[in-house]
This record gives C-alpha cells, structure tokens and sequence, in this order.
C-alpha cells in the first residue's frame, strides 16, 4: 500500500481523481480507480477532490502512539502553517495540548528554514551559470525524479526545511530522541522515507491526524494554557509557508521587471514552467517551485479559510515575538549541519503505443473518425485520443468513454425492452389462452352433452334451457375478457371535453351504489367544493372509478367504509378512493398494473380492472398512486391535470 490508496467500496467511478491528478498515477480496472504506486506523488490533489472519500493517505497515528509509548523522548517538529490550520490555537496552547498527548518537546520546524533558506541565497548566488530549481517542495521533487529526470540537474541539492530540523534534532540537538513532523504536507510521509534525507524524521502527521488524536484523548487545545516552545527559535523562517516565502526569508529578489527569480505555484503553472524546462525556453536563474498555492494551501488543512487570510494568520504569528539576536545564534550553533542531499531518477517508462493500436481502440469507442472524438473529459482525459492511448497503457478502460458507455447502455436498454414486451406478450397470451379456454370448455361440453340427448330425443324443454342459460353465462363471460382486454390495450385518443370529476363521481355511485348496500360497505362522500374541471373523456373516468370501487367492495366482504374524497393540488384534481378493507401485501404493489395480475379468488376476477384503471389515467396525462396495508385498507389516488382556460 502507497503514501494514497483508494478505498474500494467507497469508488463511485467519476474519474475525477483522474482529471486532477498531475502526475496521472491512475490506474482504472474494473471500474474502481486505484493509485499507482510507482508514479505517485503523494501531492493529495485526488484526495482533495474525491467527494466520495475513497481516495485517502496512509495514517501514521498507530506509529507515533507506539513511539510515545517508548522510552525514548519524542519531539515533534510543528509547521509553522499551524496558524492556517488551527486559527482558533494559539501556539503555545498547541504546545501544551501535544505534551499532554506525551511529546516531551515541541520544536519550530521553521528553524530549520532558517537554516535552508541562507544555504538557498549562498547556492544560487555561486550558480549563476545555469539555472537552479527549488527543492523545497517534497511533492514536486518526485514529480521531477518520477517524470522529468532530465532536470534533476537542475534542482538545488538542499534539504526541505522539515529534514533540515530532523538533522538539527538527530545530529546534534538530541541524537536519542525520536522526530514527528506535523504539518499540512502528505508528501512528507513519502519524503521521510526518501533514501536521500531518510533517517530524520521517525514519523509525519498531518494537521487532521493530529486533530484525531487529541479527539480520542478528550483534549481541547483552544482550552489550554499557553506552553513553551523548545530548542533554536526562527525569526523571518516562520514566514517559510507564505508564497515567496523563501526569497523573503534569503534576501532574494522576486521583482516583477526582472525575470532572474521565477514563482510558481500549483499545478498548471508549476507543470507550465517545467515543461517551458524541459523545452529549453527557461530564461530564469531561480525557479521556486510549489505544486500547492505554497503550504498555507497544503491538501492536509481541512478548514474553509481564503488564502489570504491564512496568509495574514502567518504573517501575525512570524512577526509576533521575534528575537533576531537569539534566532542569529542559534543559526551560528547549528551551522555546521550538512544540508546537502541528492536525487534518484525514478522514472519509469510506459509502453508507447503505436497508431494502429490506438485506432483500433478509438474504432471500439465510436470515435475512428475526429469529427465523433467528442473530447468531452468526463473519462478523465483532455481527449478522445489520450484516452485511447491510456487503454493501450492499461491505464483506463473503454467504459470510462461516457458517450460511448451511454450508447451501450442504450442498445442493452433497447434489448431489454424487447425481452420484456416478448416475455409480457407470453405471459398475456398464457393468461388469455386459461381464462377464456375454462369458459370455452364448459360452453364445448354443454353443447356435446345438448346434442346427444337432443339425438336420443331425452331432451327436456327445461333442462335444454338451463343448459343454453349456463351457455350464454360462459360466453358472456369471455365477452367481458375480451371487451376488458380491449378497454386496455385501446389507443384510440379519449373524446375530450370539460368534465366535474365530482359529476362523475355521483353518477359512479348512483350505478354502483347498490352493490355497496348488499356487502354492507358504507360510502362516504368528501367532495372539494368549487373543484376545477378536467379535459377528459367523461365515459372512461367513469369506467376508472366504476372498477375502483368494485374492486374497494370486493375487498370488504364483510362490509366497511368506503370514502371518495376530491380535492384541489398543484393544478391537479385529487381523487382519493379509499377502502377498510383486506389491503394489498407490500410485494404486490408494484404488479397492479400487469394484465391479469389478481389477488382474488377463481372466477371473482380477470386482473384487468386495475390495468384499464392504469392505462386510461395515463392516455389523460394523469397518474396513479397506490398506498396499502394489510388488514387496515387501501387508497388508490388519481390526479388528472385541471383546465387551463388560457391554454385553450
């Protein structure tokens, strides 16, 4: 596992971590975006804009507990961002709120930018043949080292202000002392383990980190007393996080009218100026270099605070009790330490594709031709084309292509919806071919049983009767099915015009109404007054609520309430047609539109009342909802959009 890892369950496949990340350390496989080790880095940039909190950084938490618990005495080395991170701390409450945690000292890592940045003003001064790029920033030089190691030439062999006071610590300050950095980089975890500077630092937290732990233990810095700072004080060094900081801090001269000294910080101009490096089009003699906005916008301070005031939070605490004269000797006490350090090209070389390769896969995303390469960047990359040469590299994959994804998606949905038809269509004409064929055979049997006494001459005038009757019953029958049948699937348009859905209402009832009386079910009419007319076909909503409160009565056997109730809502009529009766199990709701879905008994229902109720509402724009529960009732509502006098 890497200085960033992501979390899988947590991916949620928007490529943002890839549109972010400089140094394109993304890998995609099987839709989940993890981080390449190899050529992270550790700048946060993902982690930062990963809204879903997959991508996160390796803690050291558990490591530090377990160096506090050693006898040995650990220090721990604050940025001087600590302002910018914790506003509401004074420094000193930070101090004693990291001793209750068990630090036995708190240190300035600003001392040691003391120390770093006159080695600066002394190494570009004696180089001023060639042009010098700061090292200052960990995240930047393994960009360098990782992808540009033909600049490695060009970087300052000095050490970050933080390794610079890990060596102040270790070399002469306290040789048997453990070292924590705390501070707003996520690069210093990899930094401490650079075979270059390692060995100084024991362990790096960031601001959040350490924010967890005084969580855990219960302690408030904001409500401790003020506690001392130990070892060599900095002056100006605490200015170290600000943009420019160091050519402030080394006497050096940023003027706008001179292009000498260059400033770049984040990651368009900082990539811009390397690139303009690596082109030979530099004319700068001093290039300092920051992927961040400089520390005060390190991706480990999680607050909302504007960069500038993070500044001017700086600015107040480097300038608050300064003692030059204490800061000039301890910088004389600690001069002999060596701040030199090397680098390591790391770089490692992707496969480069050849164009035939990257054609064929532009071909499977839709995109051979430029005029459909959309370059649209919801994959991650600038365009069509680095996207294919990606998959070449194994780096992303074909689904990553959004329009490409949607058409799949659109043919697998358009599939989908011919199974289902074709399935719906079995389902229906199994369900036709049962409830017709029962009736059929019954009208085949009377009819051959008819026809033999007839020949025998048995037959009576009332029994002949009785079996005609029964006849006549089962093919009126399968004349309901079929009508029912064809009520649902009509698309014919309605025979619209302005209808009281309360006139309709009544004269459902005046019908049916009867019915009601003989199942002993009361109705209760609670019409809205002045209710606004409908466009509608007058004999189809009178068919909606006909089979509504049919099937209301069926469902009270044993008698209840049914209540109809209009009402005015959104520009919409609300009808509600509500039973006490047996109410619909949760895991049929879903099936009352299906054709021939019933609950009822064997020859009490085809399931075709509630689909005719579904289909109509729908061929008049309107819509219906469905609540149940078992034992307690059920209410069907409809909304049907009200007259609009000025639209017509």
């Amino acid at each position: 596992m890497g200085f960033i890892f992501t979390v899988e369950e947590k991916c949620k496949g928007c490529y943002a971590c890839i549109r972010s990340c400089p140094a394109k350390a993304i890998r995609v496989k099987e839709g989940i975006a993890g981080v390449m080790d190899e050529r992270c880095v550790a700048c946060g940039y993902c982690i930062d804009i990963c809204a879903a909190g997959a991508k996160q950084t390796r803690s050291e938490v558990e490591l530090v507990r377990r160096l506090l618990k050693e006898p040995a005495p650990v220090i721990a080395l604050l940025s001087s961002s600590l302002p910018a991170a914790f506003p509401e701390v004074r420094p000193g409450q930070m101090v004693s709120a990291l001793k209750k945690l068990g630090f036995s000292e708190v240190m300035e890592a600003a001392f040691g930018a003391e120390l770093v940045c006159r080695e600066y003003g002394r190494f570009v001064a004696e180089n001023e043949s060639k042009p010098v790029i700061s090292s200052t920033c960990p995240a930047m030089v393994s960009f360098i080292e990782k992808f540009h190691p033909e600049l490695i030439d060009y970087l300052a062999p000095i050490v970050s202000p933080a390794v610079a006071m890990g060596r102040v610590v270790k070399w002469q300050y306290n040789p048997d002392a453990r070292v924590v950095f705390i501070g707003p980089c996520i690069a210093k975890k990899a930094e401490r383990s650079d075979e270059m500077v390692g060995g100084v630092i024991d362990a790096v937290l960031t601001f959040p980190e350490l924010g967890g732990m005084l969580a855990v233990k219960g302690i408030d810095p904001a409500s401790e007393e003020d506690g001392e700072l130990s070892g060599p004080r900095p002056g100006l060094g605490r200015l170290w996080p600000v943009p420019g900081g160091l050519l402030k801090i080394a006497g050096l001269s940023a003027d706008i009218l001179s292009s000498d000294i260059v400033v770049a910080e984040g990651i368009d101009r900082s990539t811009s100026c390397l690139r303009e490096f690596v082109e030979g089009k530099a004319r700068t003699k001093f290039l300092d270099i920051f992927f961040c906005q400089g520390c005060i916008d390190g991706p480990a301070i999680d607050n909302d605070l504007s960069l500038f005031e993070r500044r001017r939070l700086i600015v107040e605490y480097a300038l608050n009790e300064v003692d030059r004269a204490r800061t000039e000797s301890d910088i004389e006490r600690y001069a002999g330490i060596d701040l030199r350090r090397g680098f390591t090209d790391r770089y490692t070389e992707l496969p480069t594709p050849g164009e035939k390769e990257i054609s064929r896969v532009l071909g499977q995303i839709n995109k051979a031709g430029t005029e459909n390469q959309l370059n649209c960047g919801a994959c991650g990359y600038d365009s069509c084309r680095e996207l294919a040469i990606a998959v070449c590299q194994g780096l992303a994959e074909n689904e990553m292509c959004w329009p490409y994804l949607v058409d799949r998606l659109q043919g697998t949905q358009n599939e989908l919806i011919r199974i289902e038809k074709m399935t719906s269509l079995g389902q229906m004409a199994a369900s036709i071919a049962h409830e017709i064929n029962n009736p059929l055979a019954g009208v085949l049997v009377y009819t051959k049983l008819l026809a033999k006494k007839m020949t025998l001459d048995t037959v009576k005038k009332e029994e002949a009767l009785d079996h005609l009757a029964k006849m006549e019953s089962e093919v009126s029958r399968c004349s309901r099915i079929i009508r029912n049948l064809l009520d649902f699937a009509r698309q014919t348009e309605p025979m619209l015009r302005l209808v009281d859905v309360n006139q309709v209402l009544e004269q459902v009832i005046s019908m049916v109404g009867h019915q009601a009386h003989l199942q002993n079910v009361e109705y209760v009419k609670e019409f809205g007054p002045s209710l606004p007319k409908v466009k509608a076909d007058f004999d189809q909503l009178q068919q909606v609520f006909t089979n509504l409160m049919l099937n209301a009565i069926q469902a009270m056997p044993q008698g209840g309430k049914l209540t109809f109730k209009t009402s005015a809502e959104n520009n919409k009529v609300r009808v509600d047609v509500q039973d006490t009766g047996c109410g619909i199990p949760k895991e049929n709701l879903d099936k009352l539109g299906t054709p021939f879905f019933t609950t009822k008994e064997k020859g009490k229902g085809v399931g075709l009342g509630v689909a005719v109720v579904y289909g109509i509402v729908e061929r008049h724009d309107g819509k219906v909802e469905v609540q149940s529960e078992v034992g307690r009732g059920t209410t069907f509502t409809v909304y049907l959009g009200v007259h609009d006098d000025e639209a017509s």
